[in-house]
């Protein structure tokens, strides 16, 4: 029997994938997920809600009206309040000038940074070489928003008359108003309207309306610095050098250093640490 003859069958094709081809499913699933995972990094990196920011200031003096003879420096301390959403910074300039006042702001206060919500002291320095009741306006401008400002008056009846100046040694009475140099609020003062009034004070300032008498003023001891000095002084010594040479009548304010004040140690006192601004009119030599 002859044998069966076999035919051969077409051999199969072969399948060739050109590079450059089509992507796989596999390749297309990870490209997703990198778009996915880069979407969802953009979408938290920005917030839902912008912040918004708001500009605002508000300015008052300590006291706005200052008794005074003619032709003599008083000064006056202005505070100035950050009323916005964030930290800002002012400028302090002379808006008008109707009383003819040489005006000069604390020097380095021209402008001043005040954080949201925060009040800042700093000191207005002005001589009336004119006589009467006169005025002058500040204006307090943010530099954040220019439009946003507060203006001002600051008042001085000149028509009083200066006495005597204090010298080392000698024993004076006043008026004066203790405040924090770091927010302006209010420790001490014996000058009644402002303890009457609305102004910020701390719960430990007390009523109290004598004059305080300040003994042996620019006096460390008894003989020293010289034989004016019958004994040593009893106020801090920034507050005590400033009453030499200062005349009967007049007012003026001084920024101290903690280390002329209470001390630099905060455990030391409730004031220690502390640079403070005293506001302060000599009534007398007694």
């Amino acid at each position: 029997m002859a044998p069966r003859r076999i035919r051969k069958g077409k051999k199969p094709e072969r399948t060739v994938t050109r590079q450059g081809g089509r992507p796989t499913v596999a390749l297309a699933l990870g490209a997703l997920m990198i778009v996915s995972v880069f979407a969802g990094v953009v979408l938290f990196l920005i917030p839902e809600d912008a912040p918004t920011i708001t500009y605002g200031v508000e300015a008052e003096f300590l006291q706005e009206t200052i008794v005074t003879g003619q032709g003599g420096q008083s000064d006056f301390v202005l505070v100035v309040r950050n009323t916005g959403s964030h930290g800002d910074s002012f400028d302090v300039a002379v808006q008008s000038n109707d009383g003819g006042f040489d005006i000069a702001v604390e020097a380095g206060f021209e402008s001043v940074d005040v954080a949201s919500g925060k009040r800042l002291p700093l000191l207005v320095h002005v001589t009336s070489p004119n006589a009467g009741l006169l005025y002058a306006t500040l204006r307090v401008s943010s530099q954040g928003d220019p439009a946003t400002s507060t203006s001002l008056r600051l008042y001085v009846n000149a028509s009083g008359e200066f006495g005597n100046t204090t010298q080392r040694g000698d024993s004076v009475d006043v008026w004066y108003a203790g405040i924090q140099a770091s927010d302006g609020m209010l420790f001490d003062t014996n000058i009644e309207s402002i303890f009457e009034s609305d102004y910020p004070r701390k719960g430990s300032a007390s009523e109290h309306y004598d004059l305080l008498t300040a003994p042996n003023v620019g006096c460390e001891a008894t003989g020293v610095p010289d034989d004016n000095c019958q004994g040593g002084r009893q106020m801090i010594p920034g507050f005590d050098n400033k009453l030499v040479g200062m005349r009967e009548g007049q007012t003026l304010a001084v920024r101290i250093p903690a280390q002329d004040a209470y001390g630099t140690d905060p455990e030391s006192h409730a004031l220690g640490g502390q640079d403070l601004i005293f506001f302060i009119t000599l009534a007398a030599i007694v």
